[in-house]
């Protein structure tokens, strides 16, 4: 028997070669997802743990994907705002984990939004990447991966900073957020501000959705404090207390050993009022690395670059890194390749894994940790906090 081929049919069949072709080749999807306060005080931590992991997907995405054993996959970012609440934040995974299909989540930044949702987690063996800092939080946990150290790590060099620097300063006051993170770390700077020999006068929790700090701050300046403590208090939140704690009159110093961004802080106090103020950051800002990342945020969102776009930026590439080097996506499968990998490179030096002796398991990036004074407005690095 014998076919004639006309041009119809020719065409026909380069036509399904090529589709053939194409869907051997086609990429397949893979969701992770974002979960942080992307709105109201917190904002600034949320935004930069959704930039730091967008950036991150668009690189891996622009060179082709991320290769997997046989298979390559394009990265989608799915993120949801949890406004700092653990109801939200339970909500919010039940999405992930449900119709969107999410195996990997970035966030959240609060504990108790962390402590909510890890029964479901854990469960189903959905992975964390929180910056969290309750002691609890990696506490019998398998899948949760903490993406810097905490006040537990820091605390003890940040107040022998303040100790050495002014020798004349005795009396301390504290404040922080009135939930797991305020709690838990406030314990830790009164323990080391007490064991280094100062005198804790005043320790007051406030609610995050606090404006109006003149009750608190009456209460604790009648304590006569000579600095202040600001801690894990949101950047613009912190800002807010010290303007409104220079216009009842104080006077004296303030630190804020937690979650700082100078722009939030600087803008919510003004320039005059910060004057002097220091905290920690896990990144040097002014660095070739800072401003590249922070070029990429700002085509993302409004806000300013912080050290989150930096920590997330990394563990979203130690994640990936830790796919491709497993062949796997499956949950079990990379938290071994993960496991293994320290010491490894980060985008500002080496990090690696530590917190067992704490938390019963290395799931916590050990990574330096920047002290930077505001002056002028701007943020100056004036040295580097180590770690427990």
């Amino acid at each position: 028997m014998t076919f004639k081929l006309n041009r119809r049919t020719v065409l026909a069949a380069l036509a399904c070669t090529a589709m053939s072709a194409g869907f051997a080749h086609a990429q397949e999807v893979l969701k992770i997802g974002v979960l942080g306060p992307l709105t109201g005080a917190g904002a600034a931590w949320g935004l930069g743990t959704d930039g730091g992991v967008k950036i991150a997907a668009q690189e891996i995405n622009g060179r082709g994907g991320l290769k997997v054993g046989d298979k390559s996959y394009t990265i989608e970012v799915v993120s949801y705002d949890d406004q700092y609440k653990a109801a939200e934040a339970v909500t919010a995974t039940n999405r992930l984990m449900g119709p969107d299909g999410v195996r990997y989540i970035f966030g959240p930044i609060g504990s108790a939004s962390l402590l909510a949702i890890k029964p479901l987690t854990e469960r189903d063996g959905v992975q964390l990447f929180t910056g969290a800092w309750a002691a609890s939080v990696l506490k019998d946990s398998r899948y949760i991966f903490r993406v810097g150290p905490t006040t537990q790590e820091f605390a003890p060099s940040t107040v022998a900073w303040v100790k050495e620097h002014n020798p004349d300063i005795k009396r301390v006051g504290l404040i922080a957020a009135n939930d797991e993170t305020g709690w838990n770390s406030q314990k830790i700077q009164r323990d080391a501000y007490t064991a280094a020999g100062f005198e804790v006068v005043t320790a007051e929790f406030f609610e995050r959705t606090q404006n109006d700090f003149s009750a608190i701050l009456t209460k604790m300046l009648a304590q006569n404090p000579e600095t202040i403590e600001l801690d894990t208090t949101p950047p613009r939140t912190a800002g807010l207390i010290v303007r409104q704690a220079r216009d009842l009159g104080y006077k004296g110093g303030f630190t804020k050993f937690g979650g700082f961004d100078v722009e939030e802080v600087v803008k919510a106090a003004g320039a005059e009022n910060a004057e002097g103020l220091v905290g920690i950051t896990m990144a040097a800002p002014g660095t070739d690395v800072w401003d590249r990342l922070g070029g990429e945020f700002s085509k993302l969102h409004k806000a300013e670059m912080n050290d989150y776009v930096v920590m997330f930026y990394d563990a979203a590439n130690l994640l990936f890194s830790a796919m491709e080097k497993a062949g796997s996506i499956e949950s079990d499968d990379v938290v071994a390749a993960l496991e293994a990998s320290a010491p490894f490179e980060g985008s500002v030096g080496k990090l690696t894994w530590g917190g067992a002796d704490a938390y019963g398991i290395d799931h916590q990036i050990y990574r330096s940790v920047v002290m930077v004074k505001i002056q002028g407005g701007d943020g100056v690095v004036i040295g580097e906090a180590k770690l427990n």
